[in-house]
Order: C-alpha cells, then structure tokens, then sequence
C-alpha cells in the first residue's frame, strides 16, 4: 500500500510537473569566490544547477594567471561537486581594455589562450568555461573581431569534448564596446547578463545596486530588453543578483543624497573577520537597528540613519522583498534564471528562498524528496 501511494503520488507529481503552463524549473547558479574559500561547505550544492569558481585571470599574452588555488587547494570541492551532480565551471576574467587589445590583436597569443583555455577544459572536474570580459569602452573592432572568433572556435571545441563542455558570457550591459552579437551569443548555453551595480562604490549619488525596474539605466527589466535585442532566447538569458549592497556617506536626509566619498560595501549576512577582513558591515545587522525600507518605483530595499558623528548615512541592498519581486519577472518572461554573487554573503538565506520558490531543479530531486 505505502510503494502504491509514493508511486501514484510520484506520478501526480510528474504529470503537474509536466503540464504546458509550467515551464522547467528557473535555473539557480552561483560564483564560488576564492576569498570566501569555506561557502560551499554549508551551501545546498544539490539543488545547484552551476557553480562558477570565480576566477582565473587572463594576460595580454593569452595565458592564465592568478588561477587563486585551481585546482589542488579545490580537492575537496571538486568531490562534493561530484556527488552531488554540481557542474563546476570556470570563469575567467579580463576587465583591461588595454590588455584586452593587445591580447587579441597578436595571433601567438589568440592561440596561446586558446590553447590554455582548452587544457582547463579537459580536466574531468570541469564542466565549462564561462568568460568575464567586462570591457566598457575603448575596445578596437580588430580586437572584437578576433574574440569573436576566437570563441566560435573554443565552442566548436567544447563541443567535442566527451562529455561536451558548457559555454557562457558574462556580458556587460549599456557598453561603448559591446563584445558579443547574435552570432556570437547563439553560440552560448547560456547568457549571463550584468544585472547589478547600476550604482557602485563611487558613484555621485546613493541608489539601488539592482534595481527591478525605474528610471535608472540599469534595471533587471532593462536588461532584459538589451539581452533580447542581442537576438538572445528568453531561456538563455540568467540575471545576476547581488548578496552585497553599498553604503555611503551622503550630504542629507533625502533619498539617493550626493555621496560625499566612496561607499563601503556590505554583505546581506553578518561574516567573522577571519572570513571578511574588510566587509565588517552586515545588511540584517543594519536592518534590525534602524529597520529597512522598501522602495516600490525601483523594486529595491534601503535604509537610512545619523551615524554617532551625526553624518547621514544611506544603503541600499537587495533582500527576501526584492528578489521576490524579481521572481516574479523571471516566471512572467519565461527566463534562465539567477546567477548569485557570491556564495555565502547571504549565509543561504536568499538563496535557500529562491530555491524554495523555484522548486526541485529536475525530476530526480523531485522524486528524493518523496522517497
């Protein structure tokens, strides 16, 4: 009676999983950073569909530099990766127009990075490549060109691996010098859009770090209008969510005051300093002293308060309010899903809430849970 009822409660779940108005599960995607080296221990790595180890750098002579303990200080990772069934990719980064010019402007070091991102590759504990190139202008079509180029051929590449490898972009929105076209970025298995820090540790003005939506020239919603410009597919497109706000120093009680320097960056969750030397402020420590607030023009959160000096002090961040808001966009234009940034500043808190409202990433969860 009781293997009857778990295999007609089995199919029940099959058939709801299955009707046409429910899509596939939004997809959930996390960076592993190298400074937070521990965040994977306490995360829900199964219910992970990707996990990007952030980062391997890139010079101007196309080699991998900086590669932050990849592999030997990531044994350990690897194997619980392994078991359980969490592809691990590799992102590499490059954020110098000028070395990004250089690099791909000489045809030894095209084939030379070429080359290195291959032998990254082939390892058995890597399931892609997933390429960080934030270049915002300055950047000459020579060099575009060959990029391009350059990924079509590590694409046909990865390809042929067995098994084959996973391909993605980072892709940095309202830029001078935009690396990707539709051609390029068909190429993909998924897009990863710049969805955050349309206000930043300098700006002039306080502001929403990932607004949903507004006047700000980088919204969640405005991405996504970018992305499917770039001939992008709805379920290609993954927006990336911040587990860190900013907090400035402002000139008065007014929301989005003139900063008077640079902000100091915070995390949604309170870390040790053994974890987090230099990000001592904590989101839910600020909250729970002088309450949060909740901005429906933005779909984003800020508090604000008279430090012990008396200088004005405001934040904004991104919490359980405002990531709901921003599922509910994701299930209404049909999208990828999230990459978070990064692991563990949230202790799980937001995530674990996404994953709760996504529901089991395949059928295979689904049935655990009912076993």
């Amino acid at each position: 009676m009781r293997l009857l009822l778990s295999r007609g409660l089995f199919l029940l779940l099959l058939a709801l999983w299955q009707l046409p108005s429910g899509s596939q599960p939004l997809k959930a995607f996390a960076y592993q950073a190298w400074w937070l080296p521990e965040s994977w221990r306490s995360a829900p790595l199964a219910q992970l569909d990707r996990l990007f180890f952030f980062e391997l750098k890139v010079d101007v002579t196309g080699a991998i530099v900086e590669r932050h303990g990849w592999p030997e200080e990531w044994v350990e990772l690897q194997k619980s990766a392994q078991k359980n069934n969490l592809p691990i990719d590799l992102t590499l980064t490059l954020f110098d127009v000028g070395v990004f010019n250089t690099l791909f402007s000489s045809d030894d070091a095209v084939r030379h990075f070429e080359l290195n991102c291959l032998e990254l590759a082939t390892s058995s504990s890597v399931s892609g490549l997933q390429f960080d190139f934030e270049i915002y202008s300055g950047a000459n079509a020579v060099a575009i060109g060959r990029y391009r180029q350059a990924l079509r051929r590590l694409s046909e590449k990865l390809k042929q691996l067995q098994p084959a490898r996973h391909l993605s972009v980072f892709v940095p929105v309202k830029s001078e010098s935009p690396l990707y076209d539709a051609e390029t970025l068909k190429l993909m298995n998924d897009v990863v859009l710049q969805s955050y820090d349309t206000h930043y540790k300098s700006s002039p003005n306080a502001g929403p770090i990932a607004p949903l939506q507004g006047s700000d020239a980088l919204t969640w919603k405005s991405a996504v209008v970018d992305g499917l410009a770039l001939g992008v597919r709805s379920e290609q497109l993954v927006l990336t969510f911040p587990f860190y706000g900013y907090e400035w120093p402002v000139t008065d009680a007014k929301l989005r005051s003139k900063t008077l320097k640079a902000g100091n960056i915070s995390t949604f969750a309170a870390l040790t300093q053994e974890q987090m030397p230099d990000i001592r402020i904590s989101v839910k420590e600020r909250v729970a002293q002088y309450g949060a607030q909740h901005d429906p023009s933005t779909g984003s959160s800020f508090y604000k308060f008279k430090n012990d000096q008396g200088q004005w002090v405001e934040a904004w961040f991104e919490d359980w309010w405002s990531l709901g808001r921003k599922f509910d966009l994701l299930t209404q234009e049909k999208l990828g899903g999230v990459a978070f940034f990064v692991l563990g500043y949230d202790k799980n808190e937001l995530l674990d809430y996404y994953l709760q409202r996504r529901g089991p990433k395949n059928l295979d969860a689904l049935f655990k849970q009912f076993q």
